[in-house]
């Protein structure tokens, strides 16, 4: 049992195999020698970042009269995260049950272990919890691109990364919902990391992941709709996303050698249109720019094209000096990686 004076629960700072003791000196009177059981929890060999869907973790013993309290922690609560200690339990056996719960409050993921407590030391307790409760099963996600044509692919990065050409998140589509049902920092799910789902019934379901950057209102990659079946036991499924943008390298070429002196050309702007109004400008571009790379453009149905148009200023008011057109054909998958094979060179008059 858990004695009165040590009825309390404190955060622990756990290392890896490595748990803390604390000595609190003698025992109070009419009382024996305590220790503590150190808690540490996974979902099916999955962390916390991992397993999104856990938002808290509930801590139970069955066998000691006093309750935790509280008993209810953040899913990454601790350093390493996902792991408290209890303190204050005579020496003995203990069974802990360990119930994961989603943003609700349902049990999605239980679990439980039996720690052996000595006085005067901390025991240490992992515990893997196993998908269940009130019907739910998850699937552990991971994801793959399909492979690009050129060397340079947009990077797959966590959300608030500052590259511009980044994909950030990733939208779990279930059943042919037209919203999301869950989304993930792109990183999450790439080389060994796993996420999981929301818990979802018991069952066969489909998944869709699409890849995009945020503010941006086109997709960069998205999946196929893969089949899954769920059971109690977590299914692990790994996803290729297909590639719906590519990439450009614009060039220009002068009438005359002089365009880019003192007081000629400014900036040069080049934009893209196609059918629908989809397409877009980008200002600013040096005079002397050799190339300029446009990695992430949407791509098209096959047959169609971007019309390409290329305009060189003067200082403000900015009057167009030179302009000229072209077409270009953006394929999935296809990217500039700074060869002449990826580049359209615009003459301008």
């Amino acid at each position: 049992m858990r004695l009165p004076a040590r009825a309390f629960l404190v955060l622990g700072a756990v290392g890896a195999g490595c748990y803390p003791t604390y000595y609190y000196g003698p025992p109070p009177p009419g009382h024996g020698a305590t220790g503590n059981i150190a808690v540490s929890w996974t979902f099916a060999g999955a962390s916390c970042a991992q397993t999104p869907a856990v938002v808290q973790v509930r801590v139970s013993i069955p066998s000691d009269p006093a309750p935790i309290v509280p008993d209810t922690f953040g899913c990454s609560v601790g350093n390493p995260p996902g792991q408290v200690v209890v303190y204050g339990y005579a020496p003995g056996s203990y069974v802990v049950n360990l119930t994961g719960l989603d943003v609700s409050g349902n049990a999605i993921w239980t679990g439980s272990g039996t720690a052996n407590v000595v006085a005067y030391s901390t025991a240490p307790l992992s515990i893997d919890l196993k998908s269940g409760g009130g019907g739910a099963a998850v699937a552990n996600l991971s994801w793959t691109f399909a492979p690009t044509v050129g060397s340079y692919a947009p990077p797959c990065t966590v959300s608030g990364s500052s590259d511009p050409d980044r994909m950030d998140s990733v939208a779990l589509y279930v059943d042919g919902a037209n919203t999301p049902a869950q989304t993930y920092d792109c990183s999450q799910g790439t080389e060994a990391g796993q996420v999981s789902t929301p818990p979802l019934s018991a069952g066969a379901h489909t998944l869709q992941l699409v890849a995009y950057q945020t503010g941006l209102s086109y997709a960069f990659a998205q999946s196929q709709s893969v089949p899954v079946t769920l059971t109690s036991t977590p299914v692990s499924q790994s996803v290729t996303l297909d590639w719906t943008v590519g990439g450009v390298g614009v060039a220009w070429t002068y009438p005359g050698s002089t365009a880019c002196s003192a007081g000629q050309v400014a900036s040069v702007t080049v934009g893209f249109l196609a059918s629908g109004n989809l397409g877009y400008n980008v200002a600013g571009w040096p005079c002397d720019t050799v190339v300029a790379p446009f990695k992430h453009l949407p791509a098209l149905p096959a047959g169609t094209t971007y019309g390409l148009t290329v305009n060189a200023l003067g200082a403000p008011p900015s009057p167009v000096l030179h302009s000229g057109t072209g077409t270009t054909v953006i394929e999935p998958g296809h990217f500039y990686d700074g060869t002449s094979a990826t580049v359209v060179t615009v003459p301008l008059n």
